[in-house]
């Protein structure tokens, strides 16, 4: 069960260790020494020698070493959460969110976190990371258990030397919470999260955080001539619907569009996927959730740019009415696709709504899907994939995940594959098998974007759900790629 947590920053002279009930020491090979420094009273600073004695790997990358001290007439909970030897901006939100775990079980009501990372004039980037550890780590999904309990309160106080440290608390909690709206949406089963429902969730963040709004139903997305997006979810019972956000902070400067593939559960059509882990499918609306949930953070951080989110939803279902391989459609754009495979529909409903962002006049389209399970053979589970047309906008993206720690890599765009999904009966056609897949799933939705506009596809097909919970990252939805859309949109300001 999660703590309702309160975060709180305050100076190492002020570090009032007395009155907590836990201490989380976030701590690097070299950290050690520099302990003294924090303040902690004697009896802390004797047990965590005396562990790093004991186990050499206690500052370890991952690794968690949990003792309880006597101090005074109380015992004090301190968890040493090891940073290895860098000691990164990342490791510490891993770590960060490693360690408030521990605390969930037990009557801990009050904690101090000490890094001494933080001491001095330390950057904001540690202190944030620090922030959104405890907030990301401390995130469970648990609604549909009947005997679930409440939260308990758990007020954190993180000491800290950087400056502006209240204005760097602020946007830490901004961006985790945003993240975990994002891992709420995700982890929704189907048959609550629909292309409707997401379309409701929608307006109220555009009520909440002032943005204009634009949902295009059924009726008239054939009057926009959107076939592609229609025919992904012509089998299903719940109408298709195309959502755009304006969020306009930026005066007279160009519009970015962040561009979401919203499938809220993808059987795989008339091209059926097989049982196993079909449930799974619920996630494929996590690109539509990232750029849902990026707005309410650029929405709530003011950011000084102009931005679009585009959330294309549908359900792909086999219906008697579902789209059939073989079938030819009209796309928004005039161009004509064959439908190989019913199973390729995120690059469907894309297709129409990369067009429309071009349609609506703006100067970067970046489209966010969990396209292909081909990324998750060339990259892993940790790292997701770039297909651009323009190599600055690819660095500015694997930039701002780095900032944010989140890992991407550009893939070429090949001349052999851009071939690949040419088609014999129309235009282009959704698929070219499984020779670079990743590649030719972002190539096609790329031949839908206003030409020499610059943009970029992130395929997060392999990064979108953990099957196991680690660090900062909680297994199910993890809302990977939310955080990069954020800081690049931060970047362009």
């Amino acid at each position: 069960m999660s703590k309702k947590l309160t975060l709180q920053v305050a100076s190492f002279a002020r570090a009032d260790y007395a009155r907590a009930d836990a201490v989380l020491i976030l701590a690097g090979a070299q950290c050690l020494p520099f302990l003294g420094k924090t303040g902690l009273p004697v009896a802390l600073k004797k047990a965590v020698a005396a562990a790093s004695k004991q186990e050499a790997q206690v500052t370890g990358a991952g690794k968690l070493t949990s003792l309880l001290v006597p101090v005074g007439k109380k015992l004090i909970k301190v968890v040493i959460a090891g940073l290895g030897t860098e000691g990164t901006a990342t490791e510490l939100r891993k770590a960060a969110g490693a360690a408030i775990r521990t605390l969930q079980e037990g009557s801990y009501a009050t904690a101090v976190v000490v890094a001494p990372l933080l001491l001095e004039a330390a950057p904001a980037a540690s202190l944030q990371a620090v922030l959104e550890g405890l907030e990301l780590g401390n995130y469970e999904f648990n609604v549909y258990k009947s005997q679930a309990q409440q939260p308990q309160p758990l007020a954190v106080t993180v000491l800290t030397a950087a400056r502006n440290s209240r204005r760097t608390l602020k946007e830490a909690r901004i961006i985790a919470d945003s993240i975990n709206y994002v891992r709420e949406l995700v982890n929704e089963p189907g048959n609550i999260l629909n292309p409707e429902v997401f379309a409701e969730e929608a307006k109220i963040v555009a009520k909440d955080y002032h943005l204009a709004i634009e949902v295009l139903d059924e009726h008239q997305l054939v009057h926009k001539h959107m076939g592609a997006l229609l025919a992904v979810g012509q089998g299903s019972l719940h109408p298709s619907c195309l959502i755009t956000l304006t969020y306009n902070g930026g005066g007279d400067k160009p519009f970015l569009a962040l561009v979401g593939k919203g499938i809220t559960f993808d059987s795989g059509g008339i091209s059926l996927k097989p049982d196993d882990n079909m449930g799974e499918m619920k996630d494929d609306m996590t690109g539509a959730g990232d750029v849902l949930g990026a707005l309410r953070a650029i929405a709530a951080l003011k950011l000084p740019v102009n931005v679009l989110g585009i959330m294309a939803c549908a359900e792909n279902m086999p219906g008697g009415s579902a789209q059939r391989p073989g079938d030819i459609v009209k796309s928004a754009s005039g161009k004509t696709i064959e439908v190989i495979s019913t199973d390729a529909e995120g690059r469907m409903v894309l297709a129409d709504a990369v067009w429309y962002a071009g349609y609506l006049g703006a100067a970067k389209v970046v489209d966010i899907a969990t396209l292909t399970g081909a990324v998750s053979v060339a990259l892993g589970k940790e790292t997701s994939a770039i297909i651009s047309n323009d190599d600055q906008l690819a660095e500015a993206i694997k930039d701002s995940g780095a900032r944010v720690g989140e890992s991407w890599w550009q893939l070429p765009s090949l001349p052999d594959l851009a071939a690949a999904i040419k088609s014999d009966v129309a235009d282009v056609k959704n698929s070219a098998g499984r020779p670079g897949g990743c590649i030719t799933g972002g190539l096609f939705i790329g031949s839908f974007v206003k030409k020499d506009l610059p943009w970029a596809h992130l395929d997060i097909g392999g990064t979108s759900t953990a099957t196991k919970t680690s660090g900062h990252i909680v297994q199910g939805g993890t809302g990977f790629g939310t955080a990069t859309l954020i800081e690049l949109a931060r970047s362009l300001a």
